[in-house]
């Protein structure tokens, strides 16, 4: 298992109270999140995951921190909690893992945006929920994981209609989508997120980006490369308590 942390971050991470994100790669979740909470300078923190179900559903967690505890929390796609010590997780193994923070507030938030979910706008769904709570949208940072890249992605006409009727009216980058073979294309599905993070007053110098493939790089997981020999990786936030 390798532990992976994630360079050029925005504001607000790296700050007091949260240290973050950081990737670990494993076949077993409850071991990486440990990894995880260990690298992040949080070793007794709770960690939190979610059984993924490829939705825009958000669940919020606020209950009173468990020492060194693995929560699969419920049925959804992102979480979010201002509770110390709490360890916010998502799996991925091409979808796009993404965690905020507001660092005026102390929300954080983690999602996971696998084509289904950023056509359903999951990321969206979650930054209604922090709104909701008080959050000023365009003054949180933002950071997405490793995923499959544009380049390495190609996916059926219904994947293309999907994205962009969801996105319609966002200025998404003509080469997130590019033509492939017969009626197939090329998506870029970090770049949808990231437009629509710049829809709700994101400014580019608030968002980090990975730059690594998890297709291209060997000792990441891809499930369009392995499919079920895969293993996950899990990219998390946390507050760090005090």
């Amino acid at each position: 298992m390798g532990v992976t942390r994630l360079r050029g971050l925005p504001p607000g991470f790296a700050a007091g109270f949260t240290r973050g994100p950081l990737t670990a790669r494993s076949l077993d979740p409850d071991a990486a999140g440990r990894a995880l909470a260990e690298a992040l300078g949080a070793p007794d923190a709770e960690v939190v995951r979610l059984k993924q179900v490829h939705g825009a559903r958000v669940l919020t967690f606020e209950e009173p921190p468990r020492e060194r505890r693995n929560t699969l929390f419920g049925d959804g796609d992102a979480v979010l909690t201002r509770v110390q010590n709490v360890l916010l997780a998502v799996a991925s193994a091409d979808c796009v893992p993404i965690v905020l923070v507001d660092p005026d507030s102390d929300w954080i938030a983690a999602v996971h945006a696998g084509w289904r979910g950023t056509a359903a706008r999951v990321l969206d769904a979650a930054l209604d929920a922090l709104e909701r709570r008080g959050v000023r949208v365009a003054g949180l940072s933002a950071a997405f994981g490793p995923s499959i890249s544009g380049e390495r992605y190609e996916v059926g006409p219904e994947v293309v209609t999907a994205l962009r009727a969801a996105y319609r009216g966002v200025a998404v980058p003509a080469d997130s989508v590019r033509v492939g073979d017969a009626d197939r294309a090329f998506v870029d599905v970090a770049a949808f997120n990231a437009a629509a993070l710049r829809a709700r007053g994101i400014r580019a110098e608030r968002m980090a980006t990975s730059a690594l493939c998890t297709r291209a790089t060997i000792d990441l997981p891809s499930w369009r490369r392995d499919e079920a020999a895969t293993g996950r990786i899990l990219t998390g936030i946390v507050r760090l308590p005090g």
